[in-house]
């Protein structure tokens, strides 16, 4: 794989958000939700990222960074907005490049952790990170405070480097290299997240195999729609998840298990006892994003370049869209998503598509679109066959993937 180095972008200088205000709890009280409670927000603390990911679905690449006062009134909305939930709440650090702002997570967890002690409540902060500029000064804050990290890292060298290259075109993978076994001494169960796209898809097993060199157990791969994929790149798909699958039971029968997402929940998901989900995923019920500006979103995926920004739930200080945010409450995906779901052979597995890819490939919320349901039926083929050779040839190790967390 190769590609030409991608032209350095303009500086510009850092934008500062207009601050929110810090709010009371009279004033939140007015902005929340009236049904429902939010348990967890998608806190986007900068939109600046350092990377140029080639599939990348935020529209901006600006320097734009929230401020320490509308951080804090995200913090203090969730406290309030999750109401009478007595579960652990989190708030998922996001960008951008979240770590690029550390100088304001180094504020907001203190207070927090602080402000949700004082309201009898717990709260969690984990961040999603391209593993490229942890530092030492970093993982401490974050053992210090007991923080999660999700990576997201395509696979070998030749993937990461094409697929998620810095700005200016340089390579990122040697980068990633140094970050990740820092990351997995603190946190070894994290999860490494690889976008797959059309260029990468040959290489898939051999990116398992090298995420697994470099000491993750547990990953996960998703395709990246919207990527002018063929009918020949499909077949790849299939036969590089044939390949992940071997891989995967080999790791099982040898005692040496590897939690592969998307088999792993396929395969329990053939077991369960409950109707398939109503919802595609928890955007616009238990999760909300707050964007830099302090406006409330569905989820990350959302933002002011679809439909002139008519998914926005609100604004801290402001008023909560209540009648918007119905449409997610109210979903099916059964009933209220294409005619051919509900006879569907994925429908047991097919469980997590996004709202917002709905949204940029056929312009509504019902249909994820052609290159979704191809690459789920794929995936469900082959979790079919993963769960029938482990139930003829190894029924014990069936039964313990179907009774484990």
């Amino acid at each position: 794989m190769s590609t030409a180095p991608a032209a350095e972008p303009k500086q510009t200088t850092p934008l500062k958000c207009a601050q929110c205000p810090a709010m009371a709890w009279s004033q939140i009280n007015g902005t929340i939700p009236a049904v429902r409670t939010v348990h967890s927000i998608d806190l986007d603390v900068t939109e600046a990222c350092n990377l140029a990911c080639i599939y990348c679905f935020k529209w901006q690449k600006k320097a734009v960074h929230m401020s320490e006062p509308t951080a804090k009134s995200a913090i203090d909305w969730l406290l309030e907005a999750s109401g009478s939930f007595r579960g652990e709440l989190k708030v998922n650090l996001m960008g951008g490049e979240p770590l690029l702002r550390f100088d304001l997570i180094q504020k907001i967890v203190p207070y927090g952790k602080l402000r949700a002690r004082q309201r009898g409540k717990s709260l969690h902060f984990g961040c999603t990170t391209n593993c490229t500029v942890l530092t030492d000064e970093m993982l401490s804050f974050w053992r210090r405070f007991g923080m999660g990290f999700h990576c997201s890292i395509d696979g070998i060298p030749e993937v990461q480097n094409v697929n998620r290259p810095f700005l200016g075109g340089r390579g990122s993978s040697s980068a990633v290299e140094r970050t990740v076994p820092k990351i997995l001494s603190y946190r070894p169960q994290v999860m490494a997240r690889a976008t797959i796209s059309p260029q990468s898809v040959p290489f898939m097993h051999e990116s398992a195999k090298y995420l697994i060199g470099l000491g993750f157990r547990s990953m996960t791969f998703k395709a990246a729609v919207n990527c002018n994929w063929t009918a020949k790149d499909f077949e790849v798909l299939r036969r590089q998840y044939e390949k992940v699958g071997d891989f995967y039971i080999e790791r099982l029968v040898s005692n040496r298990p590897v939690n592969i997402e998307e088999f792993h929940k396929g395969i329990r998901s053939l077991h369960s006892v409950e109707a398939n989900s109503r919802f595609p995923c928890g955007a616009g019920r238990g999760v909300v994003l707050v964007d830099p500006r302090g406006d409330l979103w569905p989820c990350h995926r959302f933002g002011p370049h679809q439909c002139g920004g008519k998914f926005r739930l609100g604004t801290l200080g402001g008023r909560f869209d209540d009648r918007l945010r119905a449409v997610f409450l109210d979903y099916n995906v059964l009933e209220d998503a294409r005619a051919d779901c509900r006879n569907c052979r994925a429908a047991l597995t097919c469980r997590s598509w996004c709202y917002a890819e709905c949204v940029d490939s056929t312009h509504t919320f019902y249909d994820p679109g052609a290159e979704y349901c191809a690459a789920s039926r794929i995936l469900h083929d082959q979790v079919l066959h993963l769960h029938d050779r482990l139930r003829s040839r190894h029924p014990g190790i069936l039964r313990n993937l179907l009774k484990g967390p």
